[in-house]
């Protein structure tokens, strides 16, 4: 192996507070060559972001470390001045985190933050600064990069936000890049075009790389070796291959056995969850998944758009959805899945179009549609800190919809929430807890919880568990379809993760540009054949080792005029796409495409 560019050897840490000392890693040791990349995974608080933040030296005060070494480029962390960490770090050590707004300035252009990090390390001037700049974009795979210096975080997709923070790590060249969670909120072919930049890395400037995930599939693809973190160890570790296709180890096992699989679906059997061993069989599962093919409609969307100031993110989306069904939505960042959620909730009002709830027209606003529309509509967000009130406690917080929504009294809303405690899988000493006592997992149930309090027909969930461990995700995917199965509780499930959507789905819709380019069961969209855009998505979300190189047309938010919205980027693009929208066509069995290339889809 080539030398080592960080070393850790029995590295341990624990966090001091009023119950005393409590130990976050314990005796961790790692290293990482030249040019490598090394995944650590495991679910939250294992103890991987401490790990990191010791080697980036951010531990806060009350944090402890010892270690046997905790060496960079044959140097000890430890021993560095305040003055020499601040050199070292953007230079030659930089970090990529989760949140890529959180991690930029709102104040400032990108242009001006990626040149204060070359104009603080190099001796350059300020139209030297701007030229590395657009060329860091560039390597980024960021078209039109020039326009791109001179715009601010908010107007950048999630996707872009995060390749600007990679152009300021790399900014100099590191010789280590540490990416915690960095493609945990994007989708599936910006994670994949990430995966792509991360390799060239390596590959052209030798590069190493630490890469934090619980996302078990996207250390497969870019790292070289893993180790697995359970409760502050490495429980195993080893070539990526090897470990995840021969663990040795439970834990890693039963990781490996909670994520879903392309080909596997709610009607092959629940997914597995660590800690428990009986699941449904494929037969009985499939049972209870019965057709819904004869079903009422719950949801309907007729001719909806919309539009922010002069960009439009909507255009005349036409969709229904049976009671008891789940409908999964996918597509891009800025593709409006998010904005059609809130319309159908009555968050937003469309600016054409309307919405029909079992047959009956609703009003745009929430505050104006009638109680038990109101009451019949619920949502789950990606992050449950946006639904839990922190100054309360979670009794109170399930009691307010049960009386608000339910009708309940005080006295039958607090027995009816044990109830509910239960349903999500939540002890019932809960009611006594504010939500910063819990995990992600369990606020994430609170949260369901909460939605399901007024016995809703219909439940949006946008993105609920995108920011959850596979092992917690499994717990909340599983309870999900409970729920649907004993109240045949009707779902509009947003999400970019592919595996999950396959799962859950029963019907899928592929949302571009604002546009539905496809619809179909589950079952077509995967097996196909496909509009080009979702044969796009399905290969960034393959299992292939190698990323899928994506060019970054979506950088350049250059929308056609008329014709075919996907015509810029398509490969069987021909005159005739740019000269008219094409309507949705039914390939067999209400599997509707929307192509003029229809007759050479594969």
């Amino acid at each position: 192996m080539s030398p080592s560019v960080l070393n850790v050897e029995k590295l341990s840490i624990a966090y001091g507070g009023k119950r005393g000392w409590q130990s976050a890693v314990d005796g961790v040791s790692l290293a990482i060559g030249q040019g490598e990349a090394l995944g650590l995974v495991g679910e939250s608080g294992s103890g991987k972001s401490s790990v990191a933040l010791a080697i980036l030296r951010y531990l806060p005060g009350n944090a402890r470390v010892a270690a046997s070494a905790l060496e960079f480029e044959g140097r000890e962390l430890r021993g560095l001045s305040g003055e020499e960490l601040r050199g070292l770090r953007g230079d030659r050590i930089a970090a990529v985190y989760q949140h890529p707004g959180a991690a930029l300035n709102p104040a400032m252009t990108i242009g001006r933050q990626i040149g204060e990090t070359i104009m603080r390390h190099r001796p350059v001037r300020h139209e030297e600064a701007c030229w590395r700049s657009a060329e860091l974009l560039k390597r980024v795979r960021v078209g039109n990069p020039e326009r791109v210096l001179d715009l601010y975080p908010h107007e950048l997709s999630g996707g872009m936000q995060q390749r600007a923070n990679i152009a300021i790590a790399i900014a100099l060249d590191p010789a280590l890049l540490v990416l915690d969670e960095p493609t945990t909120a994007l989708d599936a072919s910006v994670q994949s075009e990430i995966i792509a930049i991360l390799d060239d890395l390596r590959r052209e400037h030798k590069t190493s790389i630490l890469l934090i995930s619980h996302d078990i599939n996207l250390i497969r693809r870019s790292c070289d070796r893993v180790a697995v973190m359970q409760s502050g160890t490495v429980v195993e570790s080893g070539g990526v291959e090897n470990v995840f296709d021969n663990p040795s180890h439970a834990y890693t096992k039963a990781l490996i056995a909670s994520i879903p699989a392309l080909n596997f679906t709610k009607r092959d059997g629940k997914l597995a969850e660590i800690g428990t061993t009986e699941l449904d069989q494929p037969e009985t599962a499939a049972s209870l998944f019965g057709s819904k093919a004869d079903r009422q409609v719950a949801i309907a969307c007729k001719g909806v758009g919309h539009s922010f100031g002069s960009q439009a993110v909507l255009h005349s989306v036409d969709l229904s959805i049976g009671q008891g069904e789940t409908f999964g939505l996918i597509g891009e960042s800025g593709s409006g899945k998010s904005t059609l959620a809130r319309i159908v909730t009555g968050l937003q009002a469309p600016i054409e179009g309307s919405v029909e709830l079992f047959g009956k027209r609703v009003a745009a606003r929430a505050e104006r549609r009638a109680p038990a529309a109101r009451r019949d509509v619920q949502m789950v967000f990606q992050s449950p800190d946006r639904t839990l009130n922190p100054r309360h406690r979670i009794g109170r917080i399930l009691s307010r919809p049960l009386r608000r929504l339910a009708g309940l009294s005080r006295r039958d809303a607090r027995e009816r929430v044990g109830d509910l405690l239960r349903s999500v899988r939540l002890a019932g000493t809960t009611v006594e807890q504010k939500p910063r006592s819990l995990s992600g997992g369990q606020r994430q149930r609170a949260a369901i919880a909460r939605a399901f309090a007024g016995a809703p027909k219909v439940v949006v969930l946008d993105e609920p568990t995108s920011a959850l461990d596979v092992s917690v995700q499994a717990t909340v995917l599983n309870l999900l379809n409970d729920l649907q199965r004993e109240k045949d509780t009707t779902y509009l499930f947003i999400s970019h993760d592919l595996r999950v959507v396959r799962y859950m789905a029963d019907r899928i819709g592929v949302l571009y540009r604002g546009r539905l380019v496809e619809t179909g069961s589950s079952e077509q969209v995967f097996r196909g054949p496909n509009h080009p855009y979702t044969k796009l998505l399905l290969a960034a979300s393959s299992d292939a080792a190698q990323a899928v190189s994506i060019q970054a047309g979506i950088a350049e938010v250059t929308y056609p005029a008329k014709g075919c919205c996907f015509a810029d980027r398509c490969p069987l693009a021909s005159p005739v796409c740019g000269e008219a929208e094409p309507a949705p066509t039914d390939m067999g069995e209400g599997h509707l495409i929307a192509c003029w290339r229809r007759d050479e889809l594969s």
